[in-house]
């Protein structure tokens, strides 16, 4: 039998809306594993965020993290890739939208895979004007610094930067503004936020240095996912597959529409083809 790599997303794809994953999906995540099949979650998150699901599930042996700026050998726990943003750009960007919005924007600098975020995000979290799955994701694994867009040592330092915003439209303005420079990769995958790698790296850059490290061809590995930040990753697999709840231009360049994330998605699609891991 040979083996596939099946790139999973996460946000939106393996999690569902209240950003769970159901009993069903982490079963036939753990069927193909045991055939021997390369599960490979592929997401705009650090390792310390992948959910507890992920993070327990027995036999993964590569992740694809901070869309691409990390490619991670679970087995060994080391980066067999890791890629950092060009040295004062961090500093740039959040400067520049300070300058257009002192609040409503929450900033993550991954360095090291550890996400910093500024404490003022902490007091607000106390105060419970952050609520619901966002407040929840924040309280996990996130490391706590006063005037974190001032300290350059270790913004200099990071992988990926990660900013939410309140105001969908100033995330947009962000992305067009920033997609112009060519030292970045800019993208989006939840709520409008904007993601910036360094030029180049991306999920598709991630699951090709999988593929070489392991040897398995484009032809044996198929992707899954539902915003912009997948489309290299489709880009890069034989079979591409958009969720039902996929933003209609990432539907558009898939090869398959599965249900949505709230209607098991992943699961429904990976049983449909089980005949695939048998032969």
């Amino acid at each position: 039998m040979e083996k596939y790599l099946i790139a999973l997303d996460m946000d939106g794809t393996l999690l569902d809306s209240q950003g769970k994953i159901t009993k069903r999906t982490i079963e036939v995540l753990k069927e193909l594993i045991q055939k021997g099949h390369y599960i490979v979650p592929a997401s705009g998150r650090a390792l310390t965020l992948l959910p507890k699901e992920i993070l327990e599930l027995e036999g993964i042996q590569f992740a694809v993290l901070e869309n691409g700026a990390v490619v991670w050998d679970w087995k060994n726990r080391c980066a067999i890739k890791q890629e950092l943003l060009p040295k004062g750009i961090v500093k740039a960007i959040l400067k520049d939208i300070e300058e257009q919005a002192s609040v409503g924007y929450y900033p993550e600098v991954i360095v090291n895979g550890k996400v910093y975020v500024d404490v003022k995000i902490q007091k607000e979290l106390e105060q419970s004007r952050i609520a619901g799955n966002f407040a929840e994701y924040m309280r996990q694994n996130h490391i706590f610094l006063e005037k974190l867009a001032s300290r350059t040592e270790l913004l200099d330092a990071a992988e990926k930067l990660n900013i939410y915003f309140e105001d969908v439209k100033l995330g947009e303005k962000v992305r067009r503004k920033w997609k112009t420079e060519p030292q970045l990769n800019v993208t989006t995958s939840v709520s409008g936020n904007a993601e910036f790698t360094a030029a180049g790296i991306n999920k598709g850059h991630g699951i090709k240095i999988l593929q070489q490290h392991l040897g398995i061809s484009k032809q044996k590995c198929i992707a899954i996912g539902d915003n912009e930040n997948d489309l290299e990753m489709f880009a890069q697999v034989h079979m591409a597959v958009a969720m039902g709840n996929a933003k209609a231009h990432v539907k558009r360049a898939a090869d398959e529409v599965t249900l949505s994330c709230d209607e098991d998605g992943v699961a429904v699609f990976l049983e449909l083809i089980k005949p695939v891991w048998d032969l």
